[in-house]
C-alpha cells in the first residue's frame, strides 16, 4: 500500500499518498522527507482556510456601469489570484496544490475536464458573456491551450465534499428521486450546436403539478471560510442565471430546482426556462466561439503562436459582449420571478 499522509479539511479526513502531495520527490526518498511534509501539510490546510474566495452576496447586481468589479472576479469560485506583473500571470490561475488534485476532494462522479477542453459548458456561460472583467479573455486563452483550465480550489473542494451530503438533505426535503446523467452534449437536432455541454448535479423526473422532468443544480456557498457565518441564499445570484437557463436548454427541461446548501440551512428555488433568454444568451456565447475561439484555434493549428495577446489581437474577445449589459438585465428578471420554495435555518422553516 502506497505510504499515504492523513489530512482533515472541514471535518473530514483523507489519506493523501505522500508521493501526489510532493509530485516532485522521487518515491524512494520519501523517508527523508516524511516529517517535512505533514508539516508542510499543515501549513497548507492552515493557510488555505484563510485563503479569500468568492462572496455571492457582491454579485447580485451591476456595479455602478460595470458589471462586476476586478475584485469581485478575483473572488469568484473559479478564480485564483492574479498578478500584475506579467501580462499572462493575470489571466492564468496559480497553480493548483497537489493535494487540492487528490481523487479524495474531487465530485464524486462528473470527473470530465478533458470533455470540458473542447465545448464551452454552462458553468462558463456568465465569463464568457463578461460578467467578470478579464474572465472573458482568461477563458478564450483556456480554450486555445495557452493556459491551464481552472482545476479546482478550496471552494470547489470543499463542495465536492459537501454536495452528496447537501444531495440527501434535498430528498429528504422534497422526497424527489434523482438520477445522474452524463456529460451531455447539445444539439441532438443540431449537431451544429455540439459545441455546447452541461453537466448538471441530477435529473428530477417528476414532480406533482409540474411538467415532467426538471434539473437539480446544487450549490455550497463557500465564504472567506467563515462556515458559522454563511447561510442560505434569499435570492439567486444573476451570474448564476446564465447556468440554470443553459442547463435547461441543454438538458430540455422544462424547470430546475436551484438548491442552495450551508451547514446552517439550505434555501429551495425554483426557475422556469425562458426561451427569450436563451436566444439572447446563445447568440452572445455564438460570438465568442466563432468570432473569437474557433478562429484563433485555426490559426494556431497552422502557425507557431507564441504569444495570443498580441499575435492574436485582432480576435482576441473584448472583456464584455455588446449584450452582456442586456443579459445582466434579463438575468435580474428571471431571478425575480424565480419562487423561494423553502428557507430553513437549523432546521426551522423561515417564512
Amino acid at each position: 500500500m502506497a505510504r499515504a499522509v492523513k489530512v482533515t479539511l472541514f471535518g473530514v479526513t483523507f489519506f493523501v499518498p505522500i508521493a501526489k502531495v510532493l509530485g516532485v520527490i522521487n518515491a524512494n526518498r520519501l523517508s527523508n522527507y516524511k516529517s517535512r511534509i505533514i508539516h508542510n501539510i499543515g501549513l497548507l490546510v492552515g493557510n488555505l482556510k484563510y485563503r479569500r474566495t468568492y462572496s455571492s452576496q457582491n454579485l447580485l447586481e451591476p456595479v455602478s456601469g460595470r458589471i462586476i468589479t476586478s475584485s469581485q472576479f478575483v473572488n469568484h469560485p473559479s478564480q485564483r489570484s492574479f498578478s500584475q506583473s506579467s501580462c499572462y500571470q493575470k489571466f492564468a490561475p496559480v497553480e493548483t496544490h497537489p493535494i487540492l488534485r487528490c481523487s479524495s476532494l474531487q465530485h464524486r462522479f462528473k470527473n470530465w475536464q478533458e470533455l470540458r477542453k473542447h465545448k464551452l459548458t454552462a458553468s462558463t456561460f456568465a465569463g464568457a458573456i463578461g460578467f467578470w472583467p478579464l474572465r472573458r479573455t482568461q477563458l478564450w486563452l483556456e480554450k486555445l491551450g495557452a493556459i491551464e483550465p481552472f482545476s479546482g480550489n478550496l471552494a470547489t473542494c470543499w463542495s465536492n465534499i459537501k454536495e452528496e451530503e447537501a444531495l440527501e438533505r434535498y430528498k429528504l426535503i422534497t422526497g424527489n428521486t434523482i438520477e445522474f446523467p452524463e456529460f451531455q452534449v447539445y444539439g441532438k437536432m443540431n449537431p451544429e450546436d455540439s459545441w455546447l455541454a452541461a453537466s448538471p448535479d441530477g435529473l428530477v423526473n417528476s414532480v406533482y403539478g409540474l411538467p415532467p422532468g426538471g434539473v437539480l443544480e446544487i450549490k455550497c456557498p463557500y465564504i472567506d471560510g467563515k462556515m458559522e457565518e454563511t447561510f442560505p441564499w434569499k435570492r439567486i445570484p444573476l451570474y448564476c442565471i446564465p447556468q440554470a437557463q443553459g442547463l435547461m436548454e441543454i438538458m430540455d427541461r422544462e424547470w430546475m430546482d436551484f438548491y442552495v446548501w450551508t451547514p446552517n440551512g439550505s434555501s429551495l428555488f425554483r426557475i422556469y426556462r425562458d426561451v427569450k433568454y436563451w436566444n439572447v444568451l446563445k447568440s452572445a456565447l455564438s460570438d465568442f466561439w466563432w468570432k473569437h475561439v474557433q478562429p484563433a484555434k485555426e490559426i494556431c493549428s497552422k502557425n507557431v503562436i507564441t504569444d495570443p495577446l498580441r499575435e492574436l489581437k485582432s480576435i482576441r474577445p473584448d472583456s464584455r459582449h455588446e449584450s452582456c449589459g442586456d443579459i445582466v438585465r434579463q438575468s435580474k428578471l428571471v431571478a425575480d420571478n424565480s419562487n423561494l420554495l423553502i428557507r430553513e435555518i437549523n432546521g426551522q422553516l423561515i417564512t
